[in-house]
């Protein structure tokens, strides 16, 4: 992308001036110019792209012209393109008209011609989830069989074919065929268990976390909890590995509700205990005393229900027992002795009953105390749905990293992103375009490289998730220069995913590369980014790497981080303890802070002169 843009009023005068001498070529070039002002009016800008549509299609560049007509256009504008362009264009534009249509019938008609669209272009996924939407489940479900078995075969991505068989569970229980649902359901809990061990053993936890949320889905679908606890149960685990201790507890709270709604008494109350210690640990005293009532009134539901079922009323008397403990950390002192009353009604033998009558009357004066017990405040929450990963992921799974459609889904989503990214979508997905058309013909131009950086350029200006992908494909490009280029625009991606290119940049084979992928790294510092980054610093046999790693490290301002920063100056070498010294006095964070003062009377000798020079820089006195 050109770092000078001529002013926009000047480039549109050009472009006309170009078309009406029929210079279709000169008309692109400043339209193209025109359109990298990204931040323009709304009005202008969708002037621009309709000026642009016309062009492309006079000089025969349908899928581009339809690119175009994507970002502001209409069916009036963009079905005269949809008979000169591929399958796949067709299959998407369908499926947006589909989106936005009113009329149900209407709309029907069109997930289904979009849905055989995407199978002509042998997208046997993306034809699925068109047929799903149009409430066609018979063929979905045939489709989602076919997927299931191909990739089942193949053996070679136990998360794609378990998301596949999960999909053929739902649409089996859609069609009535509960035998086929129960059968896919095992086969999917299966494969994605085997899926998120492989993804935790090679250290992509984001992608087990996902395998896990699909095993709550799963459960819920399936009425199997079970599979729902399993869920939660990892969920919650990495969560907390990764510091994320608001979504852990939001997390927690719906772990209980759900065991509760199931009838999973005591795995509810178990999983309160949890909760309770882990809010105290993270200084949460509201939602640690909310967690302990909430405890203490599960183990009285177990006791109760444990009695009506006629079960030995040692269970009850246990359960009472764990309440008393959960109401005792409380300081419910009024009703631990309520509890006890309870258990000195219990069918037990009478000396129990008695040791239980006599710790009831020692509570009888005792009052409660007022304590704050609430959930986890609103404005602590993130009201964020889990996004449907045995759709999305499919879909880019089988997507296999290609930059125009993962760029058009952008630009043909008005309800979800901004006009500047769809806008920015918009043009690297006509780069894109262009060097599909330059492999289609065979063989690579002299170009070709520049044109891959461009894109790779143009992917980072977007920053979503779903673009991770087609730079994952980029980088697996033999120039270095693009590899580089990739790199760089992955220092924009906040996400855990990006370390695993990261990662494998940093020991390229070429030195601007791992350059590259060292000023990246520094760049990538985010709360959750802690477990890779530490990982990169302990695994790294490069001396610069590690102490990159380090100043990405001093600018996470975690308790976890600042552990491990004050442990390179107690135990590392000097190099690293030298990086860690000049990033802790740049950096504004106070964990560190609080953490080397109580450490800095057991230090001596090196590593307490650096932590000294650590507090005078920052203005701390010792």
């Amino acid at each position: 992308m050109s770092q000078h843009v001529r002013p926009l009023y000047e480039l549109r005068d050009e472009a006309r001036t170009a078309r009406a001498r029929g210079e279709l070529s000169r008309a692109r070039d400043a339209l193209w110019g025109a359109l990298q002002h990204t931040i323009a009016r709304e009005e202008e800008y969708v002037a621009l792209t309709g000026e642009m549509r016309e062009v492309l299609a006079l000089q025969g560049d349908m899928r581009s012209a339809l690119t175009v007509a994507w970002y502001a256009g209409t069916e009036q504008t963009q079905r005269p393109l949809l008979e000169h362009v591929p399958p796949i264009d067709r299959a998407r534009t369908l499926l947006a008209w589909a989106d936005r249509e009113t009329s149900a019938s209407r709309q029907q008609g069109l997930y289904a011609k979009a849905a055989e669209a995407y199978e002509e272009a042998g997208l046997v996924a993306q034809a699925a989830i068109a047929r799903e939407r149009g409430q066609d489940f018979e063929r979905a479900r045939a489709l989602w069989s076919r997927l299931a078995q191909i990739l089942s075969s193949s053996g070679a991505d136990f998360y794609a074919a378990g998301l596949s068989r999960f999909n053929l569970a739902r649409t089996s229980l859609r069609t009535g065929d509960t035998a086929a649902a129960r059968e896919a359901v095992f086969s999917s809990v299966h494969l994605l268990e085997e899926a998120a061990d492989r993804y935790e053993t090679i250290g992509q936890r984001e992608r087990a976390f996902d395998c896990y949320q699909v095993l709550i889905a799963i459960g819920r679908e399936s009425s199997v909890f079970e599979h729902v606890l399993e869920g939660y149960v990892n969920v919650i685990r990495i969560l907390r590995e990764d510091h994320l201790r608001y979504y852990a507890l939001q997390s927690y709270e719906e772990a209980v509700a759900a065991a509760e709604k199931q009838g999973e008494t005591s795995a509810a109350a178990t999983l309160s205990r949890e909760m309770a210690a882990y809010a105290r640990k993270e200084g949460l005293p509201m939602v640690a005393n909310f967690a302990m009532l909430t405890q203490a009134r599960l183990w009285q539901e177990v006791s109760t229900m444990a009695l009506r079922r006629g079960t030995p009323p040692e269970i009850a008397e246990n359960a009472l027992l764990a309440a008393v403990i959960a109401l005792g950390e409380a300081g419910q002192y009024h009703k631990v002795g309520d509890v006890y009353r309870a258990l000195s009604e219990l069918p037990l033998e009478e000396s129990r009953r008695k040791h239980y009558g006599k710790a009831r009357a020692r509570y009888l004066e005792a009052q409660d105390l007022t304590i704050d017990a609430s959930p986890l405040p609103a404005q602590l929450r993130h009201e964020v749905g889990f996004p449907e990963v045995w759709h999305v992921d499919l879909v880019e799974w089988e997507q296999a990293g290609s930059a125009s459609q993962a760029t058009g889904d952008v630009v043909l989503d008005p309800g979800q992103w901004s006009e500047v990214t769809r806008r920015r979508a918009m043009l690297a997905r006509l780069t894109a375009l262009a060097i599909e058309a330059q492999e289609e013909k065979g063989g690579a131009s002299r170009d070709a490289p520049v044109l891959y950086a461009t894109l790779a350029e143009q992917l980072s200006a977007v920053e979503l998730y779903t673009i991770l992908s087609p730079l994952e494909r980029l980088f697996r490009r033999p120039e270095a220069s693009v590899r580089g280029a990739v790199v760089r625009a992955l220092s924009r991606f906040l996400y855990k995913r990006t370390f695993i290119t990261v990662r494998d940049a940093l020991v390229d084979a070429d030195p601007t590369v791992v350059h590259e992928a060292r000023k990246a790294l520094e760049e990538l510092r985010f709360p959750h980014a802690f477990d890779p980054l530490a990982r990169v610093y302990r695994e790294a046999q490069s001396q610069q790497t590690r102490q990159s790693a380090v100043r990405a490290l001093s600018k996470i301002d975690t308790f976890e981080a600042s552990e491990l920063l004050l442990g390179i100056i107690r135990h590392d070498g000097s190099e690293e303890r030298a990086a860690a010294v000049d990033a802790l006095k740049k950096v504004r964070g106070m964990k560190f802070i609080d953490l080397a003062r109580g450490a800095l009377p057991e230090l001596t000798g090196a590593p307490q002169a650096a932590v000294r020079e650590i507090l005078h820089d920052r203005g701390v006195s010792v």
